[in-house]
């Protein structure tokens, strides 16, 4: 169940990190996402990753290790929704030029993690899980 001021929350989430690094097990595109999941519902599908890896090789082995994929990690925490019922709040799945990423969806516009901070992506959802 989502929050009562989960706006607020969300909105306060991303305005927080535009400003934030990318670091691997500190702040990377998951780690955003599960705050912004936190700010929404209080579920943090990241628990189990948080201070437990420090490079791209370190994430990928605890990921295959705790949940076997990216889906798997999401999916343990939310339901899947079609692509089509994207709404405030809700987590999606994009192929971007670094790879697979997950991106948050506030004021119609997609947020993830770039090397100098948090900003609008564009991308094309592959897997949308609803946050609540």
């Amino acid at each position: 169940m989502r929050k009562r001021d989960w706006t607020t929350q969300l909105a306060n989430t991303i305005k927080a990190a535009i400003e934030r690094p990318f670091s691997w097990g500190e702040f990377d595109c998951c780690l955003f996402a599960a705050d912004c999941a936190l700010a929404v519902c209080g579920v943090d599908p990241a628990e189990a990753y948080r201070g437990c890896y420090s490079s791209e090789a370190g994430a990928k082995r605890l990921l295959k290790k705790l949940h076997g994929s990216l889906e798997g990690a999401w999916d343990a925490c939310f339901a899947r929704i079609p692509p089509g019922l994207l709404q405030r709040g809700d987590i999606a799945l994009y192929d971007g030029p670094n790879g697979r990423g997950v991106a948050v969806f506030w004021a119609d516009e997609f947020w993830s993690v770039s090397p100098e901070g948090v900003c609008r992506i564009e991308c094309e959802p592959l897997t949308v899980w609803r946050v609540e």
